[in-house]
């Protein structure tokens, strides 16, 4: 049975996810924007005094553990205006009701490699791609030494992995 997400509950879900991402930047001590609007093209830019730049993009989940649905767009970071160096995909977790959110936070070069392994006989004519970390790549589910999605990309060294952005927090 698919569960039907209310227009509502996906809004109050990338808030939260926003949010939290926000919240968990600046109590390491770092510089945050939100940004609104969709037009942007990311929801937090991180900086210091030196200049640093980290333009990050919030994706969150309140339904399907490890698993996020992202635009085509982030399968060829290449071809935005943002340096793929500053450019960053939180994806954040909040389906567990008994514990903390999780937070990734993945150079776009990198969920751009984990979709190419996930779609790897081929990306569907959709605007959008499942980014499922759990899941091993569409068509190979059955064969055993075949990784998961996260594996491939070792999704764990990316959890709540702050310093990744290359942004010098004011406060240690």
């Amino acid at each position: 049975m698919r569960i039907k997400v209310t227009n509502e509950k996906k809004n109050l879900t990338r808030l939260a996810g926003e949010f939290l991402v926000a919240s968990r930047l600046t109590q390491r001590g770092y510089m945050v924007s939100l940004q609104w609007g969709a037009t942007i093209g990311y929801d937090i830019l991180a900086f210091d005094k030196r200049g640093n730049v980290a333009f990050i993009e919030v994706k969150s989940t309140a339904s399907h553990p490890k698993k996020w649905v992202l635009q085509k767009k982030y399968a060829h970071p290449e071809k935005s205006q943002i340096s793929i160096t500053q450019r960053f995909v939180c994806c954040v977790d909040l389906t567990s009701k008994t514990s903390e959110p999780c937070i990734y936070i993945f150079p776009a070069a990198v969920v751009a490699d984990g979709l190419k392994y996930c779609y790897a006989k081929g990306f569907s004519k959709s605007n959008s791609y499942a980014f499922p970390l759990n899941k091993k790549p569409r068509g190979v589910s059955d064969q055993k030494h075949i990784k998961s999605v996260g594996e491939y990309i070792n999704a764990d060294s990316y959890k709540e992995n702050y310093k990744i952005i290359n942004v010098t927090p004011i406060i240690d």
